[in-house]
Formats: structure tokens, sequence, C-alpha cells
């Protein structure tokens, strides 16, 4: 299966990854762990790694979230084929509405500067 990264998306992880360092450096360390272990189980099995993403009034099945297990953050990704794209990384507590800007309008296909893997 191909990988690509929106461009945000490594972003998004050091500016959690900074927040989180505020607290602790092992907190940021423990939260990279959990981030790059969600990646690969969504990597090994990206069809059941996540639920579809609700955006309170539709499911966009396209679309799927994996939250991390110890930290109120999820990963927001797309499967077309055989090509997973990661969007972005965001708090839960957020509203969808505010962070689908980042998804091809009705499609789960990679942007065109996403970086393939």
């Amino acid at each position: 299966m191909r990988v690509a990264y929106h461009p945000d998306f490594p972003k998004d992880i050091k500016r959690f990854e900074a927040q989180y360092l505020v607290v602790s450096e092992r907190l940021a360390l423990r939260f990279c762990a959990a981030v790059n272990s969600a990646i690969e189980l969504i990597k090994a099995s990206p069809a059941s790694a996540g639920h579809f993403v609700n955006t309170g009034s539709r499911i966009v099945k396209e679309v799927r979230r994996r939250n991390l297990s110890s930290f109120p953050v999820f990963i927001l990704y797309a499967v077309s084929g055989d090509l997973i794209v990661f969007r972005s990384l965001i708090a839960s507590s957020s509203d969808p509405l505010t962070w689908l800007h980042r998804l091809p309008k009705g499609t789960s296909e990679a942007p065109p500067d996403a970086g393939e893997k």
C-alpha cells in the first residue's frame, strides 16, 4: 500500500509535540510514540484501524479517524484503492467542520503537493 502525507500533517505533529513538551519531555516522547503507533496500525489495516468521520450532519465514508489512546487527539486519514493519505492530527474536542477544509471535495485522493512514501 502506498502512503502519502498532507503537507501540514508533520506540522500538526510538531505543534502538538511542542505543547506537550511545555509540560515535560517525557510526555512529548510518549505523544510521538502514540502517533507513530497509530500510523503503523493504520498502515497495517487501513479499513479497520479507524472509524468513519461524522460531521454531525453526515457521515463521510471516504475519510476515517483514528483516536490516540492516551491523548485527546485523532488522526484524520483517507483510503483510496492502494493509497492511504494522512491528512491531519486534530484535537478531539474540535468541530469537524473546521478541519474538513483539508479534504478534497468528495474524494480521498492525495492533494497535489502531498508527499508520497
